[in-house]
Order: C-alpha cells, then structure tokens, then sequence
C-alpha cells in the first residue's frame, strides 16, 4: 500500500484530522510586539475558557517561519448545552428561563465540557501577507486592507486541531484569534486558501456558530480559456476539508458554465461533513434526479478519459497539493456507468433544487434571525425602490408526520408588517403542491424564515456580509 492510499484510507475513514491554520495581521494603530505576558492577560479575561496550561517554547523547537515567540495552550471550555437543533447555550440545565431558546429544561440535552489545544506564535507579518494575492482568495479584502496590511511588522498565528463538533471549533479559534488581534488589518484561513477583511473577523465572531459549514472549507475554479474560448473546460476543488476528516472534493472535465457545478460540490462537501466519507463508488443524490459517487482522483481520470490538456488532469497535479488524496465527483447512469459530471448539465442548469440538511437550514435561519435587524431596517428605508431589492427564503410544505420537510422558497418583498409578515411575492414555481405558484404576491410569517438577502445593483448582501453595508 502506498502512501497516498493509507492517506485516502486515514481520511475516509474520518480518524485523522489535519490542523486548522488561522493568522491574523494587526491594524497600523495597535501593531506592536506583543508579549506573552499581555497574552496570559487577554486569555485570563475570557469568560468562555479557563486556561489549564499554558508553555512558552524554546526558541531552538520553533515550527513558525520568523518567529518571535510561540507558546502552547490548553484551553477548558465552560459548560455547553446543545438542543436537538444543533444549537448552543451558555446556560447549564439548572437555570430557568434563559431566554435562549433551546429548551434547556428538555432531557436528551448533551452538555458539552471540553478542551482544545492551541498553538499559537507572533510572528513577522510579512511571513502571512508575502503571498496572499498569488496563493489565496481574496474574498473580502479591500486593497487599503492588503496595503495596511503590508505595512505592520507583526501577526498572530493559531494553530489547532478540532477535537469537537468541527463548527464550534472553528467558531472557537476564530473568536481566539479575534480577542489577540482586535480589529485586525486581514484575516488568513490558511487551512482553505482565503483572506478575509479584519472586519469580517470581528463580524463573524459575533456569532455562536457560524451560519453554514462552508466556513469550513472554500471552493477553487480553475479553468484555461487560452486553447478555445468556445470550449472551456472547468476544474472545481475543495480545500479545507482535511480539518475536518474528510478528503478533499473535486468536478473535473466539465464544460457548461451555466451547469450549477459549484453548488454540486458545496452540497457534496456539506454531506461528507456531516454523514462522514462514504467508501469510493457508493452511489448518492445530492441533487434532484442527480446521481453521483466519489473516486479517488488517479483512478477517476483514468475512467472517465480525461486528457493531459484538460485543467485537473495528471500534468497539474505535481505540486505538493493536488497530488494528495482528493475525490473527483463522477455522475452515474441508471447502469452504473460513470461520465463526467456534464451528463447531468441539463439537471443543473433547469432550476436545480439542492438537498439541504435540517441541521445546515437551522444553522442558516439562525443566522438569518440573529442580524434581521439590519434587513428590517434597510428595508424600511428603501421600499419602493428599484435600485435595491429585498428577498427572504421561506420555508413551506410540512406535515403532520414530517414538520420538517420544508421546501425552501425565496420571495420579493414588498413590505413587513408591525406583526410579523412579510407581504412578498413567490420567484420560483414550487416543485411541491404548495397552493402557490410562481409571481403570487401574499403575507406570509416571519417564523418561516430561513434566509434573507440584499441585492444593490451587483452586489449581494445576507446575515454572513450585510456589516459592509454599516461599515
């Protein structure tokens, strides 16, 4: 057995995760050497840990690039209660009435008394930000961020491997490395390639999890336009996906810019997260009438006859990145035959509807009522306006038996009342008998929301971004 072949196995069996890479460049006002000790203060000050042990590392064992110093915490999390819903609460079962919602009161309710340990150094700023526009996504940094940036002597850098549920855990290294570098300059996810503003870092650690497990991992397209720009092909990849135990995701060999191929993979990745990574070949459906599996990617070349001209072939796999273990996305016929996955293009360009699990949507309707505020108030400061658009995804079509078999329906609104409707308009025909088609304008309640967004022209606003518009 070779070495990639104990890796794919290492993952897919979920055993191993690899660490979660984060650093954080200060602001031109608070750069500064920062010492041990101010870090033993910050960490004393949290009311969410208390710090059981904490090493300063010798300067002849440092692992960071240029390096000023580096210590290793332990970190005790207080006591969590997690409902059926996946959601947190800092209360413990013994308080009444905590106002959080999640039934604190229910048996069945896990609590959740952990540790994680966290490697964390000040390191030369130059070390992170040298690289950023050639290595990684440059998701919301402004170019006055990046040269700020470019200007501060230090950075901090954590490392950690997530010992929970992955969500908490990142949300966890996030807020730590939030309260080191407060008010940060940019943000570096080095484990998933991309880089955040310093405000979405203060932003984003506001929340208790994160709104979607794509915070997890990021998605790279790749694709060469010099050859034919009639006939492009497309190489989509995951990265981010080791830290959680799973093997990295990939679409190779497609053609259709309009096929929904992107979301494809978001979804596969979200299921592999939650489910675990089923063996190579299981057939599921990650989409309506869309049927694929996962092999590893030496051998899914070889399948489904992908050149050494095409993006994701063999000759682009000699870097040290693309070359470990990774599965490529293969669509599969009623006979079990596998073709790339532009055999279901027409599937996923006709409207495609995606499966969503119960927990994703809990996670994204919490965010989505955790800042409505913003939407409302926008709201109530542009109706009528055609320069900006409004729309919230609602959740219909329950049962008695199965309440939470909702189709997830996004409508245009028009107006929200003092008692809680929204008076909108359906944008898509439901794939279900729901009594309401496509273009009907009704009131419809605020505790079906799940999702809301902002359109301005171009842009796009929702609960993970809507700080840039209060910037």
């Amino acid at each position: 057995m070779d070495y990639n072949e104990k890796l794919y196995n290492v993952f897919s069996s979920g055993e191993q995760r690899l660490e979660s890479w984060m650093a954080a460049v200060f602001n031109k006002e608070y750069d500064h050497n920062m010492t041990v000790d101010e870090l033993r203060e910050i960490l004393s000050e949290s009311d969410e840990y208390m710090v059981m042990d904490l090493k300063e590392i010798d300067e002849s064992n440092f692992i960071r690039d240029k390096s000023k110093w580096e210590v290793s915490v332990k970190l005790q999390y207080l006591p969590m209660v997690i409902d059926e819903e996946g959601h947190e609460c800092g209360c413990s079962n013994s308080d009444e009435g905590c106002g959080c919602g999640c039934h604190c009161e229910e048996e069945g309710n896990e609590e959740n008394n952990d540790e994680l340990n966290f490697y964390i150094a000040l390191v030369d700023a130059s070390s992170v930000t040298e690289n950023v526009p050639e290595i990684f996504s440059v998701n919301t940094v402004r170019e006055e961020d990046y040269n700020e940036a470019c200007k501060c002597k230090y950075a901090v850098h954590i490392s950690t491997t997530f010992d929970n549920f992955q969500l908490t855990d990142y949300q966890r290294q996030l807020k730590l490395l939030d309260s080191l570098v407060p008010e940060a300059s940019i943000f570096l996810d080095m484990s998933c390639y991309t880089a955040h503003s310093g405000d979405w870092l203060s932003y984003t650690s506001t929340f208790a999890l994160p709104s979607s497990l794509d915070y997890l991992y990021t998605i790279h397209a790749v694709y060469d336009d010099d050859k034919d720009p009639n006939k492009i092909e497309y190489w989509f990849h995951t990265h981010g996906l080791y830290r959680v135990g799973s093997i990295e995701l990939e679409i190779v060999g497609v053609e259709d810019s309009n096929a929904a191929y992107g979301q494809l993979l978001n979804t596969c990745a979200k299921m592999f997260i939650e489910r675990g990574v089923p063996e190579p070949g299981f057939k599921f459906n990650p989409a309506y009438n869309v049927y694929v599996c996962w092999l590893p990617w030496e051998e899914a070349l070889k399948k489904l006859n992908i050149s050494d001209d095409v993006s994701g072939s063999a000759k682009d796999r000699n870097d040290g990145v693309h070359n470990t273990p990774s599965g490529i996305l293969v669509a599969v016929d009623k006979e079990g035959n596998y073709h790339t996955l532009d055999f279901y293009k027409k599937e996923l360009t006709d409207n495609p509807m995606f499966m969503m699990s119960n927990f994703e949507t809990s996670l994204m309707r919490e965010a989505a009522f955790d800042k409505i505020e913003y939407f409302l108030e926008l709201l109530n400061k542009n109706k009528g306006s055609e320069e900006i658009s409004f729309l919230v995804k609602l959740g219909y079509g329950e049962t008695e038996e199965n309440p939470n078999d909702l189709e997830h329906l996004w409508f245009d609104v028009h107006d929200f009342t003092d008692d809680g409707y929204f008076d909108a308009t359906l944008l898509n025909e439901p794939y279900k008998d729901l009594g309401m088609h496509e273009g009907d304008r009704g009131m419809h309640s605020i505790e079906r929301l799940t999702d809301w967004a902002i359109y301005t022209g171009e842009e796009q606003y929702n609960s993970r971004n809507i700080y840039l518009l209060f910037d």
